[in-house]
């Protein structure tokens, strides 16, 4: 039988753990080894934890040491450290898996001979359950490209990967929001062998307190968090994407600087932005952008300008 190794995250979950951990323990697969590690949390999460591991020797607590920066990532990447599995799943405090998550990622991902298997998220809360998350799904396949470029998506949770695939990526442990977007773009520049599951295994909890809902409470910090993971991904796959991929990523930063300045906030990593459109688009398009960001902050316009100085034509 294969073992499968769930890895989890955890901070300041006393509340909302034992549910997760119940869900998991309750699996129709029993052939599981569940990862916690703990990020310094400061209510009840471990002793909670620890009574799940005291009567159930599948769940195994670990800390995140000082060399280690704070944040789930480094946590993710001790946990992967941690484990034996031959398959892996990312999973997070909050969430619950379905009875037969494991059961039928497995049967999938085994019958389908993929490198790894996708299968669909519901979200949740006390007002109840939302339509599942639908995938666009290409007739020609799966594709680093459409990824990189938010031409497709899924979640951390959704995904279970071959131990072989995981031990070549590394969760990227500066970033502190979408991260999953980092380490899918990684994942498919090792592999693009995967299947979709039609079936909902993960219900998806929203709430005021989760790290995604506090990094993206408002339009400027959702574009920070944006231009921090465009930033740190290109940092990571900058050798090995084509020049146009580089190109449109270097124009989606152009595109969330604007629309920061058109905020009145002054646009994060601005020098390493314009470096990047400095070797894509040359002197000129530094010129016309800045000069897009001025106006628009002024002015509230600037539009012709961005387009023009991402060698765009105007309609």
């Amino acid at each position: 039988m294969s073992l499968v190794n769930i890895i989890i995250p955890i901070f300041n979950r006393g509340s909302l753990i034992r549910e997760t951990l119940t869900s998991i323990s309750q699996q129709t697969y029993p052939y599981f080894e569940c990862i916690l590690v703990d990020d310094g949390s400061i209510d009840n999460t471990v002793l909670v934890i620890k009574e799940f591991c005291s009567t159930d020797p599948r769940f195994k607590l670990f800390f995140r040491g000082k060399t280690h920066l704070k944040g789930a990532n480094s946590c993710r990447n001790i946990g992967f450290d941690q484990s034996t599995g031959d398959y892996i799943i990312w999973f997070d405090s909050d969430d619950l898996m379905t009875p037969n998550h494991l059961e039928v990622k497995l049967k999938e991902i085994q019958r389908t001979k993929a490198d790894f298997v996708i299968a669909k998220t519901q979200n949740f809360s006390d007002r109840g359950f939302e339509a599942p998350y639908v995938y666009e799904q290409k007739p020609y396949g799966i594709t680093a490209e459409d990824f990189i470029l938010r031409r497709i998506h899924w979640y951390t949770y959704d995904v279970m990967l071959k131990r072989s695939v995981a031990a070549r990526i590394r969760w990227n442990e500066h970033l502190e929001s979408w991260q999953d977007y980092n380490y899918f773009c990684k994942m498919l520049l090792v592999t693009t062998t995967g299947y979709y599951i039609p079936q909902v295994l993960t219900h998806r909890r929203l709430h005021g307190v989760s790290i995604q809902k506090q990094m993206t409470r408002s339009s400027s910090s959702f574009k920070c968090a944006l231009i921090d993971v465009y930033w740190y991904t290109f940092q990571d796959i900058k050798g090995q994407i084509s020049s146009n991929i580089e190109m449109e990523i270097t124009r989606n930063l152009m595109n969330l600087s604007f629309g920061l300045a058109k905020l009145c906030t002054v646009p994060v990593r601005l020098f390493q932005v314009t470096g990047l459109v400095y070797k894509k688009f040359k002197l000129k398009g530094v010129f016309l952008y800045q000069l897009a960001l001025v106006s628009v902050a002024l002015t509230q316009k600037g539009e012709a300008l961005l387009e023009i100085a991402k060698c765009k034509k105007l309609k």
